[in-house]
């Protein structure tokens, strides 16, 4: 069950949240100064989770470090078999994802991280999947996923899930990345929520992540045989676009489904249930809202609005 709302924790969780963009953003322009990609990937997830470890690490109290980690970030025991179920379940939502993404294209540009994609390609196939799919996932599931949403659960399971999908995508700092994003950041909460732990967002995390690796190192390793898929951008007709709805239809179907199953396995099916039925969901997102989560949300927009309009240029 979630635990007591407390108005003075959501004001140091959502100062943490504007100390954690501070600290990305700097990281950002510091790690941009190393000729390492795969380097610049690992530091700028050690700038975006050393705040929440610092506050962690200095805040008083009876718990031990280990024990406040464990609670804080929601790194809880799991179920093996429910893991399996949310690796599956990221498998049938992958075509909805991909729908998003198309669909995206048509009002912005395709950027997905296109750059760092392409000079990791440079990288043995090992060290690219350690630095692009399993490191960024492990880290930002801990931040959004552990301690963001691990916090805002305790207002409404919903909302706080909600919150911090949007936070998540506004993150990514453009709008082809966000559309799916916000989608990612929502159904993982969600799972985590009904596994109890963030290990099954980190897996289904590192799946989207690793996806992509894999896709680039086919197109490295057969130029002649995939070239052609070495860029997501494409242009779409109605037959094509109606054939990715059914498939992103068909696919959602089986991971509710699934997910359901998830639920009944954690025991969390019921109150999942109840919170979703609660009423007063505006109040609930707008009591997790403080001075500091406003400033960082701002500061995100504007950043995207930014670089959406230079993109145009």
């Amino acid at each position: 069950m979630p635990e007591e709302w407390n108005k003075d924790e959501n004001r140091r969780i959502n100062m943490l949240v504007l100390v954690t963009l501070l600290s990305y953003l700097t990281g950002s322009v510091v790690v941009s100064m190393i000729d390492n990609s795969a380097l610049q990937l690992v530091l700028i997830q050690v700038f975006c989770i050393a705040p929440g470890l610092i506050a962690l690490a200095i805040r008083p109290g009876e718990r031990s470090f280990g024990r406040a980690f464990t609670e804080t970030y929601r790194v809880h025991r799991f179920r093996v078999s429910i893991v399996f179920l949310a690796a599956l379940m990221m498998i049938f939502l992958m075509p909805l994802l991909t729908l998003v993404n198309l669909v995206s294209q048509f009002f912005t540009s395709y950027v997905a991280g296109e750059d760092i994609m392409q000079r990791i390609r440079d990288y043995p196939f090992a060290v690219s999947l350690l630095c692009l799919g399993i490191i960024p996932a492990i880290g930002e599931e801990l931040l959004y996923r552990g301690m963001m949403y691990g916090h805002y659960r305790k207002r409404s399971i919903l909302m706080g899930a909600l919150l911090t999908g949007v936070i998540f995508g506004l993150m990514h700092g453009n709008l082809n990345q966000m559309a799916y994003a916000v989608l990612m950041g929502f159904v993982f909460a969600m799972v985590d929520e009904a596994a109890g732990s963030t290990i099954p967002s980190m897996v289904m995390h590192s799946m989207v992540n690793s996806s992509s690796v894999i896709i680039i190192y086919i197109v490295k390793w057969f130029p002649d045989r995939f070239g052609d898929i070495a860029s997501e951008e494409t242009t779409m007709d109605a037959p094509m676009l109606a054939g990715y709805v059914v498939a992103a239809v068909v696919g959602t179907y089986f991971a509710y489904r699934l997910y359901r199953e998830i639920a009944y396995r954690g025991c969390s099916e019921v109150q999942i249930r109840e919170d979703i039925k609660k009423p007063g969901r505006l109040r609930a997102l707008l009591d997790m809202f403080t001075a500091p989560l406003a400033v960082a949300i701002v500061v995100l927009v504007t950043l995207l609005v930014a670089y959406e309009m230079n993109l145009g240029k």
